[in-house]
C-alpha cells in the first residue's frame, strides 16, 4: 500500500518543484527523510513530531557517508548506483545502520527514490529502533539461557562421575513416593538387576517391606545416620544395612541411601574393632579413660606402668589427678579444655607415679561418649627431647636470674636494704608470672590458678609487664 502512495507522488514529480514533492513525502511516510545530492551530500533531513530520532538537524550540509558503519556504506553506494540506471526509479528496501555522537548507533530500512531532477535522491527510512532492542534482549536472554543450561550439563557430568566412583551401592530416592531415581552399577550389582529397569520402581520392592510409607518414613526419620536390617531380600537371602540422609533439590524432596550386605559391616565392624584393641593394649603411649569429672574408668597396661601399680583395680574409680604433678589445676585445666573444643593440643606437665617418682609427659585429650554417658579419653606420652628441653629452659632461667642479680647489684648502696627490697619485688614477681605462663602453656586460666590469683589481677599484672 505504501509503495502505490510512493508512485502516486512521483508520479506528480515533472508538474511540482522539488520541495513541494519532498514536502509532501514526509507528511504521509517515514521515521526519517533524507534528500541527498549524487555524491551522497545531505540537502534535507525531517523527522516527524514525535519520532524518538532527534536533533538530526545538524546532519545537513553533510555527507551521509560520515553517519554510517562500513558495512553500511558500502550497502547505499551500491543501491545509490543502481539508480543512475534510466530505467529504474527506486530502491528495493535495504537496512543502513547509523552512527551518530547524538543518538550513539541505530538501524534504519530504507527505500530510495529518484527525485525529479533525475539527479538527487530521497531516502524514506523506518526506524528500526524499537525491533533492535527487541532483539537485543531476545539474544541476551538466549546466551543467558545457554550458561545456565552449559552449568547444568557440567553439574550433571559431576554428579554422574560422582556416583559412579563410589564404590559403595548408591540409591537416590523420590523423597514422596520412594521410586528409584537413579542407582550407580555397585548398587545394580548387589541386588542383581539391571540399572535401566531399577530407576522408576520403588526400593521397598525388592526386600520384605510390604508397606512402602513405612519403608519411606523409616529412611526420613530424624537422626542423621541410621542403621537397621531389612530381613531377606526377595533376590537373596542375604540382609543388608541401609544408611539414608535426606535433602532437598529446589522443590524435589530426595533421599539417598547407602545399601550394603550386613556380613560386609559386621566384618569392617569387627576388623576396627581389633586393631583399636589391638592398639589400645600394645601402644607404649598410656591411654585413660575417665568421666567427665575425671575418675578413672578405664586405662591399659602402658599406663599401669607408668604409675609403677601392681593391679588395674587400684586405679579405678581414682581421680586421675592423683597422678599429675599440678593436681586438680591440671586436671581442670584439661577437662575444661577438652569438653569446649572436643580435644586439646600436647600439654606438657609431670606424672608422678605410686612411689611419688616424677616423669616429664605430654597429655592429649579428646571427648567420646557411649549411649549412656561422656568419657575423656587421655593419650599421655614421655616428652620428645626433654634434655635439651631442660638445658634451654634452665639457660633461659639462668639469663634471667643473671640479669635480675646484675640490676639488683647496681643499685646496692643507692638506698636502703628495705626499699631495694620492695623495688625488686616486681622483678621477682614477673619472673614468676613468666615462669607459670611457661610451664601452662600460655593457658591464663591455668596460671592464675596456679599462682592463685584471680583471673582479673593476673590481666591487671599482664598489662604491667607487657606480657599479654
Amino acid at each position: 500500500m505504501e509503495d502505490n502512495k510512493l508512485k502516486e507522488f512521483m508520479e506528480s514529480y515533472e508538474n511540482s518543484t522539488t520541495s513541494n514533492i519532498y514536502t509532501n513525502i514526509i507528511s504521509e511516510f517515514g521515521d526519517i527523510n533524507i534528500f541527498l545530492d549524487s555524491r551522497g551530500k545531505i540537502l534535507q533531513i525531517k523527522t516527524p513530531s514525535g519520532s524518538i530520532l532527534k536533533n538530526l538537524s545538524s546532519w545537513v550540509n553533510k555527507n551521509i557517508y560520515d553517519f554510517l558503519t562500513i558495512e553500511s556504506k558500502e550497502k547505499l553506494n551500491f543501491h545509490l548506483t543502481s539508480l543512475s540506471d534510466l530505467s529504474q526509479s527506486s530502491t528495493k528496501w535495504f537496512e543502513l545502520n547509523h552512527i551518530s555522537e547524538i543518538t550513539g548507533e541505530f538501524p534504519v530500512k530504507y527505500k530510495g527514490f529518484k527525485a525529479a531532477n533525475k539527479k538527487n535522491v530521497i531516502l524514506i527510512g523506518n526506524d528500526l529502533s524499537p525491533v533492535a532492542e527487541i532483539q537485543k534482549k531476545f539474544v541476551n536472554s538466549q546466551l543467558a539461557l545457554e550458561r545456565e543450561y552449559s552449568r547444568y550439563r557440567s553439574f550433571e557430568t559431576k554428579y554422574k562421575a560422582l556416583i559412579e566412583f563410589s564404590e559403595e551401592p548408591l540409591f537416590l530416592l523420590d523423597g514422596v513416593t520412594g521410586k528409584i531415581l537413579n542407582v550407580n552399577d555397585s548398587a545394580a550389582k548387589i541386588i542383581n538387576e539391571k540399572r535401566e529397569k531399577l530407576v522408576g520402581t520403588s526400593l521397598s520392592k525388592f526386600f520384605n517391606f510390604k508397606n512402602n510409607n513405612e519403608f519411606i518414613e523409616l529412611l526420613k526419620s530424624d537422626e542423621i545416620v541410621k542403621n537397621f536390617n531389612l530381613n531377606k531380600s526377595i533376590r537373596s537371602k542375604t540382609n543388608f544395612n541401609f544408611q539414608s540422609s535426606i535433602f532437598r533439590a529446589e522443590n524435589e524432596v530426595c533421599i539417598i541411601v547407602r545399601l550394603q550386605k550386613e556380613n560386609e559391616v559386621k566384618v569392617k565392624e569387627n576388623e576396627l574393632n581389633n586393631i583399636l584393641n589391638k592398639f589400645y593394649d600394645n601402644t607404649r603411649y598410656g591411654i585413660v579413660f575417665t568421666d567427665s569429672f575425671g575418675t578413672i574408668k578405664y586405662v591399659n597396661d602402658s599406663f599401669i606402668s607408668l604409675c609403677k601399680i601392681e593391679n588395674q583395680q587400684l586405679l579405678i574409680e581414682r581421680p586421675f589427678s592423683d597422678f599429675l604433678a599440678r593436681g586438680i589445676i591440671d586436671m581442670k585445666v584439661l577437662i575444661e579444655a577438652t569438653l569446649e573444643n572436643g580435644s586439646t593440643m600436647p600439654f606438657k606437665t609431670q606424672l608422678t607415679s605410686n612411689y611419688d617418682i616424677k616423669t616429664n609427659i605430654e597429655i592429649t585429650s579428646t571427648k567420646t561418649s557411649n549411649n549412656f554417658e561422656d568419657y575423656i579419653c587421655f593419650l599421655i606420652s614421655h616428652r620428645p627431647n626433654e634434655s635439651e628441653s631442660e638445658s634451654e629452659n634452665n639457660t633461659n632461667e639462668n639469663v634471667v636470674s643473671e640479669k635480675a642479680t646484675k640490676k639488683i647489684m647496681k643499685l646496692v648502696g643507692s638506698a636502703p636494704l628495705k626499699d631495694l627490697v620492695a623495688d625488686t619485688s616486681d622483678i621477682v614477681e614477673k619472673i614468676c608470672i613468666e615462669t607459670a605462663l611457661k610451664m601452662t602453656k600460655n593457658n591464663r586460666v591455668a596460671t592464675a590458678e596456679m599462682l592463685n590469683l584471680s583471673r582479673q589481677s593476673l590481666y591487671v599484672k599482664l598489662r604491667k609487664y607487657n606480657l599479654l
